[in-house]
């Protein structure tokens, strides 16, 4: 007959009731339960025997007072939660109660994150219908602003403000998709769509130092690509710097001496 209790045994039963107090309750109910199943088969002596005993009394009346138990021991709210009871010799019956007890936790914990994403996901469509609808039916201002609230409420959803960007694009609401992607920069600097949309939209808009400034961005971020010297070079022609189309078209060129803006750009320029 032991006169301590394995470690194992005690270490389960102090992690059960910590899980409890910080409200894990799942994973307290998993740890009382294995400590239980531990103490099948093991002979202790009166005194040890008695202060386990207290430890996993004093855990059960702790649990069925939390509020995560509610639902379950007390549905009506009574303030009289069923009782689990422990007896001594049926450790494993109040293992297996406690296991169900967990299962029953775990699937509704995951049932209500599915509702709330559910929610979620729900609300984040009703804003960009609503926004998209105003802003078609000439309400720019409102509109706007519901998307803006979408971008701002779902701000940790990978890619959202690349999404109302693009929302905003295909509205030709310009500036306001430049700023997005402007945004979604700030947030994600290696997202490539929020670049290529933000130079897009200043460009449509003959924005060309903005457009410029994102094209600088790019070459910081990603380096130099013939693709983004070609499109740089374009950008000075369009924008009458000769002199700068000229030193891109030629850099965009030694990449990849097929590169169609860069091309484009030097046949102008002699033809000129």
């Amino acid at each position: 007959m032991l006169n301590v209790a394995p470690k194992e045994l005690r270490e389960n039963i102090a992690r059960a009731n910590g899980y409890l107090r910080r409200g894990e309750v799942a994973r307290a109910l998993a740890a009382m339960s294995a400590a239980l199943r531990q103490f099948t088969g093991i002979h202790l002596m009166r005194g040890p025997r008695a202060e386990l005993d207290i430890q996993i009394s004093e855990f059960l009346n702790s649990l069925i007072h939390h509020q995560a138990m509610q639902p379950l021991l007390d549905p009506s709210g009574s303030g009289k939660p069923k009782i689990i009871r422990y007896q001594q010799g049926k450790e494993n019956i109040l293992a297996t109660v406690l296991d169900g007890l967990a299962r029953i936790l775990t699937s509704s914990a995951e049932e209500e994150i599915r509702r709330e994403a559910e929610t979620r996901l729900e609300r984040k469509k009703s804003l960009i219908e609503t926004g998209t609808k105003l802003i078609q039916e000439g309400q720019l201002a409102k509109g706007r602003a519901f998307l803006k609230r979408v971008a701002e409420e779902f701000s940790d959803d990978e890619g959202i403000r690349v999404q109302v960007g693009k929302i905003f694009e295909a509205n030709n609401c310009l500036v306001e998709a430049a700023e997005m992607y402007e945004e979604s920069i700030e947030h994600q600097p290696r997202e490539v769509a929020a670049y290529t949309g933000a130079i897009a939209a200043w460009l449509q808009l003959h924005e060309f130092e903005k457009a410029e400034k994102i094209f600088m961005a790019v070459l910081r971020t990603f380096g130099g690509h013939p693709n983004t010297y070609g499109r740089m070079a374009k950008m000075y022609w369009d924008w009458r710097k000769r002199d700068k189309a000229e030193e891109m078209a030629i850099r965009a060129l030694q990449g990849n001496k097929e590169q169609p803006e860069a091309k484009a750009v030097m046949e102008a320029m002699q033809r000129r």
